[in-house]
């Protein structure tokens, strides 16, 4: 077979309860580009004729209509879920697992979709690389090379971290440090640290020609971070970012880690692993007895003409919440359904947070980015965007509820690029938004164009012109340095920006965590930054 071939598709197979439509479509050879149309409750079967351990990418545009994305196997069993209940444009990645058969469309959606499915890259296992191998760190590292060295073996080795669960951590010779060591056992070509304690994904080294694969690190007995990894991460002729991105197709949790991120993770690859060492700071609302009574969240679609697209918009609602309370607090949160997930319950630490009163009742607007074509046109600075949030969406949610929009106890938040829109619109529109929080935001981006000595986009901003009256709640994590010499970091970006508003009397309040670009940072983030803002006294 040729590898980068989808070899003879044999027919397009349908499962639907109306007319087949399989005599009707064309099979796919080698990348293709395929457009069609799934009714409701429709499902596309596609099946794959591909060696085990081809690496495969591709893209699938369902418009505003939900469709899942799956690999299966021939009796349709689910293998692999590569996208659930998404709308838009989306990415993915995979590596063919033993049994997988087929690639398998859902429409979810009560309305029929029109799709356009991408393969975009096909990478059979003899065009793949393998990876380099860092130095060793770690102690029981050590004992163990040299238990190698002289005739022993690895059972014992794998049997106590069994035992006692992974990574495994020891004590530094700094004080206030640990050694951190992530494992896996028993990969053949490489294995890839995602979510790493470095500027970068990190490369495990195997340790001599054994079954144990590692990457040992000194860090802060502070750190708090998600991880995953990615055993045989495709390597081949491509640039440094395709083979870069190309572990997203085995990224998994850690097998013998106890702490999921996730509590109902579909399949092993939607897992993520979680590790808090001693000092991590506690984190407001996420942990304790659930709160007596909970908010309740309702959701409906937002459709801007401005914009040219229609997304969901879900709205937490405090207990006894009531339309005259002068305390209320007005949230307005990007990337929203990520914040209602494992890795960020934001309606949960609210619960938390407001029955203890640590804080005054929260109303949180939180904003659907659609997708990632999408969030990343409309979160780095964007008029249209702004002022359909700022003069079409706020103040029509301000009329159904009946609320007054008091722009002294409105915050807008977000992290990454969020963090970097919500900076924004408090510069820009002072008048709607008096405070922001902005978590790793992205102020290494500028629009095309701009030129201004190496000073960052937003510190630009801020020092030709710097609003009155607003307040400003930034964190960043200590591991956010540039990857290569030659970029300009989130972190070195963020206290240059922090500077920056100092120096312009702008009541800014800085944080900096022993952690990187992670939700399970930001989570604590937010709930310190409205506790910081909006603590009843």
């Amino acid at each position: 077979m040729n590898g980068k071939q989808l070899a003879q598709m044999a027919g397009l197979c349908v499962t639907l309860a109306g007319p087949a439509l399989a005599d009707t479509a064309q099979p796919l050879r080698g990348p293709a580009t395929v457009t069609a149309r799934l009714e409701a409750g429709q499902s596309l079967t596609w099946p794959l004729d591909l060696d085990q351990g081809t690496y495969v990418t591709g893209t699938l545009d369902s418009g505003r209509r939900a469709v899942d994305l799956a690999l299966v196997t021939a009796a349709g069993r689910d293998i692999r879920l590569l996208r659930v209940e998404k709308t838009g444009k989306d990415t993915f990645y995979f590596v063919t697992p033993p049994a997988a058969t087929a690639l398998q469309l859902r429409n979810h959606d009560d309305q029929g979709a029109q799709i356009t499915l991408d393969l975009d890259k096909i990478i059979p296992p003899e065009a793949q690389t393998g990876a380099p191998a860092p130095q060793l760190l770690s102690p029981a590292m050590a004992r163990l090379a040299h238990s190698l060295r002289t005739g022993g073996d690895t059972r014992a080795f794998w049997a106590e971290r069994r035992s006692r669960g992974t990574p495994m951590v020891e004590p530094a010779s700094t004080a206030g440090h640990s050694i951190v060591t992530f494992l896996w056992q028993g990969a053949q070509k490489n294995v890839r640290l995602w979510g790493a304690p470095a500027p970068d994904h990190s490369w495990l080294a195997r340790l001599g020609q054994s079954d144990v694969w590692y990457a040992s690190f000194e860090v802060p007995d502070s750190l708090r971070l998600a991880y995953g990894l990615a055993p045989d991460v495709p390597q081949f002729d491509a640039s440094p970012r395709e083979n870069r991105i190309a572990l997203l197709a085995t990224l998994q949790g850690d097998p013998l880690n106890r702490h999921p991120v996730y509590a109902n993770a579909p399949d092993i690859w939607s897992q993520r692993s979680l590790l808090e060492l001693p000092d991590a700071p506690p984190q407001p609302g996420m942990s304790g007895p659930p709160a007596p009574e909970k908010g309740t969240i309702t959701s409906f679609e937002f459709t801007s003409d401005a914009l040219g697209n229609t997304r969901g918009i879900d709205i937490y609602t405090p207990a006894g919440f009531s339309a005259d309370d002068p305390d209320l607090v007005v949230l307005v949160m990007f990337d929203g359904p990520a914040y209602q997930s494992d890795r960020a319950p934001l309606p949960r630490i609210l619960d938390r947070l407001i029955a203890r009163g640590q804080l005054p009742p929260v109303l949180a607007v939180m904003i659907d980015p659609l997708d990632g074509e999408t969030r990343g046109r409309e979160l780095p600075p964007d008029p249209a965007f702004l002022n359909a949030v700022a003069d079409d969406l706020l103040p029509g949610i301000g009329r159904d509820l009946g609320i007054t929009i008091d722009r002294s106890r409105t915050v807008v938040a977000g992290s990454s690029y969020g963090g970097l829109a919500a900076n924004w619109f408090v510069h820009e529109r002072p008048d709607v938004f008096g405070n922001a929080i902005s978590l790793s935001g992205s102020f290494q981006w500028s629009p095309d164009g701009y030129r201004a000595n190496g000073t960052p986009y937003l510190s630009h901003l801020w020092s030709q012109s710097a609003p009155r009256d607003v307040r400003l709640w930034m964190s960043a994590g200590q591991f956010e340095m540039a990857a290569r010499p030659a970029e300009v970091s989130i972190l070195e970006t963020n206290r240059h920006l922090r500077d920056i508003l100092r120096l312009k009397n702008v009541d800014v309040r800085y944080r900096e965590y022993a952690g990187g670009h992670d939700y399970v940072i930001w989570r604590g983030a937010l709930a310190e930054g409205l506790i910081d803002l909006f603590a009843r006294p």
